[in-house]
């Protein structure tokens, strides 16, 4: 009876593991880079001259916005076409 019982939690703990790794993997993102902040200006008090329409991705809503990179600060979540974000970034 005891060895009944203790194949049963042995089996109910190995299918908990089993859907927590399962979430997990598909929580998470496709590129490291898509994690990143939306790549505006740094920190929004460098304006600099230049002029990209560029895209970045925004992990809580899955979707790549589009904004006009003035070319210095940002970060690596900047792409120059919807297509190259959503390639890279969308589920």
């Amino acid at each position: 009876m005891k060895n009944k019982i203790y194949f049963k939690m042995k089996l109910l703990l190995v299918l908990v593991l089993a859907i927590v790794a399962l979430i997990s993997s598909s929580a998470a993102l496709k590129d490291d880079i898509c994690g990143l902040e939306h790549s505006m200006n740094g920190d929004g008090s460098i304006s600099c001259n230049a002029y990209f329409p560029s895209w970045s991705y925004i992990a809580e809503t899955n979707e790549c916005g589009q904004f006009v990179y003035g070319g210095c600060g940002g970060n690596d979540n900047r792409f120059e076409s919807l297509e190259e974000c959503e390639n890279k970034c969308k589920e």
